[in-house]
């Protein structure tokens, strides 16, 4: 049995049982994965495959079992290497962080100076994306922090702590008719085009649904973007009123910023990592800094519990 045959067959689940996209993905070729597939199938005595003629159908009870172990075994391999990269070279590597632009542009700047301060032999590769992507980058072994949003109850895999919580306001211009108002109201957002941040809409259009759940239409939505800077230009210009989850008005003296924590509840943000994945020293380090309370020691423990995964097609 050799790794290279487990890693096939994974490949081959994870492109939907189509071996020529699993052979262009690992740089190989179609017979040679059918091949060692075939090889891995006599040796342990049963069929990992359902196959009808050349075509593979499914997944056998004993192939979910298989491919569920061939994952731990693979993954175990790669936490190996690091291990061994992370004791040879202590202190020194990359560290890549999959985030929301949000947090990103306003709390990632004093955390990297500090962080570069303690440890000058690691690079940072950060990562900009939607919450979704935050998971999925997770997912695919392309980011070893995540930073996101959202529903948790979708995620799969991975472990998430809330640490933080994103407060919705709404900017205008200092001479705007809302600016004045006391309490806002979700018929307020129906007379003015909504220029709203991203991440409101990112969660199955949480913010939008309040429209509906009051018997609102819902507003016109001018733009959606991640870039405040926009949403603040084109406030400025009158273009319409603007809903962000970052108090950041400092900076645009034209524009003020108000609370709208009475009509929307706050944004749990979460630290978000995957199950039975090997951290560098330094990414423990790292998450120290975004936020206290979490301890290397308890991240350890919960990181490297066993999984069960459904292999099922």
């Amino acid at each position: 049995m050799k790794l290279q045959q487990l890693r096939y067959c994974l490949e081959v689940y994870k492109q939907k049982l189509n071996v020529s996209e699993a052979a262009e993905v690992l740089f190989t070729s179609q017979p040679g994965i059918s091949k060692q597939i075939r090889l891995l199938e006599e040796e342990i005595g049963v069929p990992i495959f359902v196959r009808q003629g050349k075509r593979l159908t499914g997944v056998t009870q004993a192939g979910e079992m298989v491919l569920a172990i061939a994952d731990r075994i693979l993954r175990d391999a790669q936490n190996i290497k690091k291990i061994g990269d992370d004791f040879a070279q202590k202190d020194t590597g990359t560290l890549t962080i999959a985030s929301i632009l949000t947090w990103s542009q306003n709390a990632f700047s004093p955390i990297f100076v500090d962080f570069c301060q303690e440890f000058p032999n690691c690079s940072v590769s950060l990562k900009t994306c939607t919450s979704q992507t935050v998971i999925d980058l997770l997912e695919k072994d392309e980011a070893d922090i995540g930073i996101s949003c959202g529903n948790p109850e979708n995620w799969e895999n991975v472990h998430y702590f809330p640490f933080t919580h994103l407060k919705p306001h709404l900017i205008v211009r200092k001479n705007h008719p809302l600016a004045h108002k006391e309490t806002i109201h979700w018929s307020d957002f129906l007379q003015y085009p909504l220029l709203l941040e991203s991440v409101l809409t990112d969660d199955d259009q949480f913010f939008l649904q309040n429209f509906v759940e009051y018997g609102l239409e819902k507003p016109e939505i001018l733009l959606t973007s991640s870039d405040l800077n926009t949403i603040f230009s084109l406030v400025a210009q009158k273009m319409g009123i603007g809903v962000v989850v970052s108090d950041v008005s400092d900076g645009h003296p034209e524009i003020i910023s108000k609370d709208l924590s009475h009509l929307v509840k706050p944004i749990p943000l979460y630290l978000v990592l995957k199950n039975n994945y090997y951290l560098q020293n330094y990414a423990y380090h790292f998450m120290e800094k975004i936020a206290p309370q979490f301890n290397a020691g308890d991240l350890k423990k919960l990181l490297y519990q066993p999984i069960v995964e459904d292999y099922s097609i």
